[in-house]
């Protein structure tokens, strides 16, 4: 079953121009997704691609211009606030700043119970007992209930905002860059706690980050966007073994590489300007070394890579492992 379907979702917004003639950005630009009940897929690009406005409008922080957004059937990008109040135990999220998400002035225990309290998912006997299920489930001691967030280190930090999250047992859970602002070694920790609560919860987790190698070690399937675009989707090993996108070769290839002689393999690098736009086709054309004439009139939708298993790229032709020359999908 799916949990959550997107379809032809789209952000635009007015960066300048006169009164007659504004100027518009779409920051996610068309965008059809398809999340699994259970799944953690991820969506990796570089900063400025859409990846936050889409995480944004999943969870309705923000309207869509265009598109819809569906959670187990229900569409829920049209309704009313009031309703939508009460789904929210359903859909929750995990920011990437964990100090400017937590109220200051709060104890944990209070920052962790009071969502359940107020969707009347505990009660304030019980409430006490439950937060420290909570902090023991995401590995924290349960001496953490009466320390402030300023008391708490930006792991710690993270992991209550996890808690919270998790208390008011969600259905689909999205995490925006959860672990970028941390330390790489508290990265690696964060990262494991969740793969455990996955599989321990059977959470279905969107998993939104620009280090590949994050999402990767977390995500059973990928999508990667570029320009407000979902470029490339598909299983998370095949999409590092043989990428069928030029940009997602090109992120891979610009990924550090531990073996010395995979060092002078060849590798896909982008020319131009950064987040310039064609006027029409493909959004990469500016920048793609394999371009050609056929790309500036191709929507850049969408299509099957050839091998199937799911595989989709909005590329029209497939990059093959060695790159020698782009065969056609």
């Amino acid at each position: 079953m799916n949990m959550l379907e997107i379809r032809g979702l789209r952000k635009r917004y007015r960066t300048g121009g006169t009164l007659l003639h504004p100027v518009y950005l779409d920051a996610v630009d068309g965008v059809d997704l398809t999340v699994r009940e259970g799944e953690f897929f991820g969506v990796v690009g570089e900063s400025g691609c859409g990846k936050s406005t889409l995480a944004r409008l999943i969870m309705g922080i923000e309207a869509p211009t265009a598109g819809e957004v569906w959670l187990k059937g229900q569409r829920i990008d049209s309704l009313p606030e009031r309703q939508r109040r009460r789904l929210r135990p359903k859909f929750q999220m995990v920011f990437q700043d964990s100090g400017s998400s937590l109220n200051p002035r709060k104890r944990v225990i209070d920052l962790i119970a009071e969502p359940m309290l107020y969707h009347r998912m505990t009660t304030r006997r019980e409430a006490k007992s439950r937060v420290a299920e909570l902090l023991a489930l995401v590995g924290l001691p349960e001496d953490m209930m009466d320390r402030y967030p300023h008391e708490l280190s930006g792991g710690q930090r993270q992991r209550v905002c996890l808690a919270r999250a998790l208390g008011l047992k969600p259905e689909l859970l999205v995490l925006d860059e959860p672990v970028s602002a941390l330390d790489v070694s508290v990265q690696a920790q964060i990262l494991n706690l969740l793969r455990d609560l996955q599989a321990q919860l059977k959470l279905t987790c969107i998993f939104i980050g620009h280090g590949l190698a994050a999402v990767r070690y977390v995500s059973q399937r990928m999508g990667v966007m570029y320009m407000g675009r979902m470029v490339e989707i598909g299983d998370a090993q095949t999409l590092f073994r043989t990428p069928a996108h030029p940009y997602t070769r090109a992120l891979v290839d610009a990924a550090p590489v531990m073996d010395a002689q995979k060092r002078e393999a060849p590798r896909t690098a982008l020319s131009g300007e950064l987040g310039r736009r064609p006027e029409s086709g493909c959004p990469l054309l500016l920048r793609c070394p394999y371009a050609e004439a056929a790309c500036a009139r191709e929507d850049g939708a969408l299509q099957p890579v050839q091998g199937g298993g799911g595989h989709l790229s909005a590329c029209m032709r497939a990059m093959t492992p060695d790159e020698g020359g782009a065969a056609r999908a």
